[in-house]
């Protein structure tokens, strides 16, 4: 039996939303300041360059809310006849999303 067919749709969400709730989480730590001084290097410590770090945490922020919310909505479309693979791809599509929103919330700052 395949990996998908034995995926409930509590599951999916359950995934998807540590996902979010990760992203969102590391995207936030590196934008928001948290040191008195920043050392000159490059690219700059979590928090120096505020201005470029914020901006990228509030597009990524928002990319990873649609995503996370078009695999809910995929769940939910039929929820006796679940849409395996739009949520499968979804969530893909969301921990790929989060892992290139961190990288670029990092190289914001530099």
């Amino acid at each position: 039996m395949p990996v998908l067919a034995r995926v409930r749709p509590w599951q999916a969400v359950a995934v998807a939303s540590a996902v979010a709730v990760l992203a969102w989480a590391g995207f936030w730590y590196l934008a928001l300041p948290r040191f008195e001084v920043c050392r000159a290097v490059a690219p700059a410590p979590a928090g120096c360059r505020v201005d470029a770090r914020i901006s990228a945490a509030w597009v990524w922020t928002t990319i990873v809310a649609v995503l996370y919310l078009a695999v809910v909505v995929a769940v939910r479309v039929r929820p006796g006849e679940h849409p395996r693979r739009s949520v499968a791809l979804g969530t893909v599509a969301l921990g790929v999303a989060a892992l290139y929103g961190l990288w670029t919330v990092w190289q914001a700052g530099g």
